[in-house]
């Protein structure tokens, strides 16, 4: 998961904002809108029980997007969903900065989101999906 946490990240001044092209399509589409899916995302992200991960996934069966929780690194994402978004919620990730403030932390890190990788991944695992399917 880290391979992907890190470069879905940008330097301060240079991430954050909203998605465009096909993520936020895919984002309206799934969630209604970019709020909306911030929203839920950031829910999901607080709310991890102990340590762990909140996905955003690819799902190319459906060709929309899904919010996961991930404990721990128990990977339990269904159909062949491909990470295209991951925030990691473990201590490490954050006390130095935060103390046990994981809320703050989850808020803060929508301004470093780096939505040009988050795109770059969307296209993949769209053409990635489409070929294992045979499309």
């Amino acid at each position: 998961m880290h391979t992907i946490f890190w470069p879905n990240m940008a330097p301060p001044g240079k991430g954050g904002g909203k998605p465009g092209g096909v993520a936020a399509d895919l984002i309206d589409k799934t969630f209604g809108s970019f709020e909306k899916f911030k929203d839920l995302f950031s829910a999901a992200a607080k709310t991890v029980e102990g340590v762990g991960w909140a996905v955003l996934a690819y799902d190319p069966l459906t060709e929309e997007l899904r919010i996961y929780q991930v404990e721990k690194h128990n990977l339990l994402i269904t159909s062949g969903a491909v990470p295209v978004l991951v925030i990691d919620v473990w201590e490490h990730a954050y006390y130095l900065q935060y103390k046990n403030d994981r809320g703050s932390y989850v808020d803060n890190w929508w301004n470093v989101v780096n939505w040009d990788d988050v795109e770059r991944r969307v296209r993949a695992a769209q053409n990635h999906g489409r070929s294992s399917l045979g499309l």
